[in-house]
């Protein structure tokens, strides 16, 4: 069985290097941390310290001084006093690590494991020790093996009689949490450390490994049991001349590592599945459709975004291989004709201008019975009708006609609206602003029904826009959003520790049906593993009982995971409804849409890309080093029609 040494190391605030939150958090670099996997670090709590003095100790601080008839001996600044004081921290760290640069380096398969058990060490570190309140905890993946690092604050709630009757003590915190000192080696410190460190070798347990300890080659190991260990080894080679009793015992042996092997592999499905999500963005719209029929054809998950699509981390490799598949298959002539007609139609002023247009893209036009174009690289006239009814003489004079109503009913509607400063009055002057800015081509067409022509009523921002505009009608503001998203937050968080602690307890009880499988049945039978069945008095008559728990925790889990599914999917079409709303609250909607739309065409020569889906726009972003291509106007008539969202853009911003 493999094997990881196991690190814990407790400092102190006042020693030097002991609890340094700002290197925690990245304010500073330091030497040994590559800046560029900065990004891959997971922040778990950050609370400035002083903040959480105040949460902690506030309401006790506040007793405490009422009862003083002196005002000098009143405490006026906690966190100062307990800093002032030389027999007090105000607070401490713990440093935790799997293994190290040679056996857990940073990306190696045991360095992720090594990530993943340092994950579950920290999401059930608070539920272990209640009087430690956690201000910082970070997990670095920047330095050259995965770590966490904890700081916390320790506080008592009962036995002072004169000072606070809530304050900070390391020796008082753990006496509560049942660590007493039995003597001066082995105080209440040394014992919870011991308590911690059987932890985190019960996850090394977990995922198959055994623990290494440093500097002793087989120390952990009885001689029998090291002997043990090697016969194990040399197994296949002498497992012909074993007696019938001693071949049973290796078989049983064998499964136990392989069910170990498999509840590793378990655990990276797990893993796979929480993996951090990714953006991909492409400048060829035909190859992330191909991309995505893929993935679907794969089962990998994805969901698209409004440059893309995201997918999870660990697909990363299979999406690059996909994209190789990939062979660019140009567009016919015809269906390149539809999109230029779109494109024209949505800029000119009149149906004549469609076709001056035409030409100054190279295509030949002849009027006639049937009017017909030709492509400057085709060899055969086009007729219009034959593209679809859509695309024919009458159709395309109407669909410039509603594109100019459309625009008119637009503007109406803004000159109706009394209060410049109103929510409604932005939102109509952002689908204004959108609409002129479209029509100078700075924008991209993105139809909401595929199968149908590019228009307005036909576009996927505007119809975002016009969904926006009923949530606010509807009585939706950005107080209302941002406190359904602090609720769908809570909701998640809770609901991933009430999922983590059930598959904990699930775990636990089917370790203890298996025991109590093996003891009655007569299969294995080990006298700590009754000892452990006496402790919990499961008899034989009773202990079938435990597989209805386990059953009934098992169907818990698949509930929450699918209400938490739910709650996600709500809480990511909640932050984009924020975004947009607060991008028209600061008139940036266009300006961000335009943004895009500019990396998008600067990335054309590298294909694709990849950057964090929790990351900024500018984070990441890998562009080409190109300058963009300058946008070809059709229709004149566009410049007077920007003049009118300048001319809008005074009384807005009076």
């Amino acid at each position: 069985m493999s094997k990881l040494s196991v690190s814990f190391t407790l400092g102190k605030a006042s020693v030097k290097g002991g609890a340094n939150v700002e290197h925690n958090n990245r304010e500073f670099i330091s030497r040994n941390v590559d800046i560029t996997r900065v990004v891959d670090n997971i922040t778990y709590v950050r609370q400035d310290i002083h903040e959480a003095y105040d949460e902690l100790f506030s309401d006790s601080l506040r007793e405490y001084n009422a009862k003083q008839t002196r005002k000098d001996r009143q405490i006026h600044d906690y966190f100062q006093y307990v800093l002032d004081d030389k027999r007090k921290e105000t607070h401490y760290e713990v440093l935790v690590q799997f293994g190290d640069s040679n056996t857990a380096g940073v990306g190696t398969e045991n360095g992720k494991l090594a990530t993943r058990m340092l994950d579950e060490y920290m999401r059930n570190f608070r539920a272990r020790n209640p009087n430690l309140h956690i201000v910082s905890s970070v997990a670095h993946l920047d330095e050259s093996t995965p770590h966490l690092h904890i700081d916390f604050i320790p506080f008592y709630t009962r036995g002072n009689v004169k000072g606070l009757s809530k304050g900070v003590s390391m020796r008082a915190a753990l006496e509560e949490q049942g660590f007493t000192s039995q003597n001066k080696k082995l105080n209440s410190v040394v014992a919870w450390e011991n308590s911690e460190m059987q932890v985190l070798e019960n996850i090394l347990n977990k995922y198959g490994l055994d623990r290494d300890i440093k500097g002793a080659t087989h120390t952990h190991k009885s001689v029998p049991e090291y002997k043990a260990s090697e016969d194990w080894r040399k197994l296949p080679k002498r497992k012909k001349n074993l007696s019938t009793l001693e071949v049973y015992a290796d078989n049983l042996r064998e499964t136990r590592v392989e069910n170990s092997l498999l509840k590793v592999e378990n655990e990276k499905l797990i893993s796979k599945r929480n993996s951090p999500w990714k953006s991909f963005y492409y400048s060829d719209p035909d190859k992330q459709s191909f991309v995505q029929v893929k993935l679907g054809e794969l089962n990998i998950p994805f969901r698209e975004s409004e440059n893309g699509f995201e997918a999870q981390q660990c697909y990363v490799e299979d999406i690059r291989k996909l994209e190789k598949l990939y062979v660019s298959n140009r567009t016919s002539h015809r269906d390149r004709l539809r999109n230029r007609l779109d494109k024209i139609v949505m800029q000119v002023s009149d149906y004549d201008k469609i076709f001056e247009g035409l030409e100054f893209y190279g295509y030949e036009v002849k009027h006639g019975k049937y009017t017909a174009v030709k492509p400057k690289d085709g060899s055969q006239f086009i007729r219009l009708k034959s593209l679809g009814e859509m695309y024919n003489e009458q159709a395309l004079r109407n669909r410039v006609q509603n594109r100019l109503t459309y625009e008119s009913q637009v503007r109406d509607k803004l000159n109706s609206i009394q209060d410049k400063q109103s929510l409604e009055y932005r939102v109509h002057y952002t689908v204004l602003q959108y609409v002129v800015t479209f029509k100078g081509g700075r924008l991209p067409t993105k139809k909401v029904n595929k199968k149908q022509p590019f228009t307005f009523i036909n576009d996927v921002e505007l119809d975002r826009l016009a969904s926006l505009n009923k949530k606010i009608n509807e009585g939706v503001t950005l107080t209302s959003l941002r406190q359904d998203l602090r609720l769908l937050e809570n909701s998640i968080a809770q609901k991933e520790e009430r999922i983590s602690s059930l598959k904990e307890d699930l775990q636990f009880n089917e370790a203890l049906y298996e025991k109590a499988v093996n003891w009655y049945s007569g299969r294995a039978r080990n006298q700590a593993d009754l000892a452990i069945l006496e402790k919990h008095k499961l008899t034989m008559e009773d202990y079938g009982r435990l597989k209805n728990v386990i059953e009934v925790r098992r169907s818990s889990i698949v509930d929450l995971e699918e209400t938490l599914s739910a709650d996600r999917a709500k809480l990511t079409d909640t932050l984009d409804t924020l975004n947009a709303f607060e991008k028209i609250m600061s008139m940036t909607y266009v300006d961000a849409l335009v943004q895009a739309e500019h990396e998008r065409r600067q990335a054309a020569r590298i294909g694709n890309g990849l950057k964090s889906a929790d990351a900024s726009m500018g984070e990441n972003f890998r562009v080409g080093a190109i300058a963009e291509r300058v946008v070809e106007v059709v229709d004149k008539r566009v410049e007077k029609s920007a003049e009118v969202v300048q001319n809008y853009t005074p009384k807005l911003r009076k």
